[in-house]
């Protein structure tokens, strides 16, 4: 039967779900954006997450951060929707840029905590009332974290405009996961794909090029990405793979509703980011993949992180 765990963390509490006699468990900071610090599984952590508060707090590299309401960049902030202009802070000084939205600092309260023999998970949820002059559109987000024996995590989530207006909406998460020590040792295989042609502010060009590298699982070596990669097949699952000593992941989600992926692997060469997106980069702008959501619509969206074999 899985266990909850509530601890200090910092000034936060952490959420620890955990299976006694597995091993198997996750945690999460419900306060500071849902943050997930790790996934464990036979009693192995999969996820290069933050380890202590003042990591959390300072957010280098966006571990595990919920990207809402946009992943990525947007073009110096700036955007026009339904003929009016917005502009979000530049909170990415090396391309003078907005990235990943808000969410990642806000404090989701935790709606339910379920647990089983074999699986449990957190409801996390954030309401939004529209105060941001650049982006006065409320909103409720709510994410279910579920982690189950079978080696799946999930993260289920679901938006609901509470705007009497359109809103546009893009979604995406930012794991890292290490299966070994250093982020070169891994092997990955890719879906087939195009890679987004970006400047040098990492902004899209509008020119896109079908990627064959990482076709079949490759060793990563000494490769650089932080790329932005669109799927190439219409609909079905898009599922990235890891690799590193004896284990394997998959991280997968459907293309209709992640339609656009990103890898990076950051200078510390630790671990490898594998991000589902709903959109491009810069979709506020190109509108590749943006939502609009409607007054009281909703949109729901699933990703799956599996150990393979």
């Amino acid at each position: 039967m899985y266990e909850l765990k509530k601890t200090a963390f910092g000034k936060f509490t952490r959420y620890e779900l955990h299976h006694p006699s597995t091993g198997n468990a996750f945690s999460i900071v419900p306060e500071r954006g849902a943050n997930v610090l790790n996934i464990v599984f036979g009693k192995q952590n999969i996820l290069d997450g933050y380890e202590t508060p003042e990591e959390l707090e300072a957010a280098k590299w966006g571990k595990s951060v919920l990207l809402f309401p946009f992943p990525n960049r947007l073009d110096r902030g700036r955007y026009e929707w339904l003929g009016k202009q917005y502009e979000f802070p530049l909170n990415n000084a090396a391309t003078e840029n907005a990235i990943h939205g808000f969410v990642r600092d806000e404090a989701f309260e935790v709606e339910y905590v379920f647990l089983a023999k074999d699986h449990a998970s957190i409801l996390c949820s954030y309401n939004y009332l529209g105060d941001r002059p650049y982006y006065p559109f409320p909103f409720s987000l709510e994410v279910e974290f579920m982690i189950h024996d079978n080696g799946t995590f999930t993260l289920d989530m679901a938006v609901h405009n509470l705007h009497d207006q359109a809103i546009p909406v893009g979604f995406g998460w930012h794991p890292y996961f290490r299966l070994t020590d250093k982020a070169d040792k891994h092997r990955m295989k890719l879906p087939p794909c195009e890679m987004v042609a970006i400047n040098d502010r990492m902004i899209p060009t509008g020119n896109r090029a079908v990627y064959l590298d990482f076709q079949k699982k490759t060793v990563v070596g000494e490769t650089f990405l932080d790329n932005c990669f669109f799927n190439t097949r219409a609909s079905g699952t898009a599922r990235m793979t890891l690799e590193g000593g004896d284990r394997m992941l998959h991280v997968s989600a459907n293309i209709r509703q992640f339609p656009f992926f990103q890898v990076f692997t950051p200078p510390h060469r630790e671990s490898i980011a594998l991000e589902p997106m709903t959109c491009n980069v810069d979709a506020f702008n190109n509108g590749q993949g943006l939502v609009s959501l409607e007054p009281d619509r909703e949109w729901k969206g699933r990703m799956e992180v599996k150990l393979g074999v």
